[in-house]
């Protein structure tokens, strides 16, 4: 009864996946951001900026998708 499970199961761990390397991608430009910040480089700090709200929509789309999707069947009882 398991094997219905099996498609979503792998579909999510994609999307967490791709979730998790475009978050270590967002890590590393924010970190930019920050040493930008830190040495007062305005036109940088803009530059090191650009993209990340579509990345983060991109990431919010992934775990919506995740949960209105490809939802993972809970036990009774579960918190979540």
């Amino acid at each position: 009864m398991n094997e219905p499970q099996m498609p979503v199961t792998s579909i999510r761990e994609a999307l967490f996946r791709s979730t998790d390397i475009l978050y270590m991608q967002l890590c590393i430009r924010l970190t930019k951001v920050a040493s930008h910040l830190s040495r007062q480089e305005d036109r940088a700090v803009i530059g090191a900026l650009e993209g990340t709200e579509e990345e983060i929509a991109t990431i919010r789309t992934f775990m919506l998708l995740a949960r209105d999707c490809f939802p993972l069947q809970r036990r009774e009882g579960g918190s979540h």
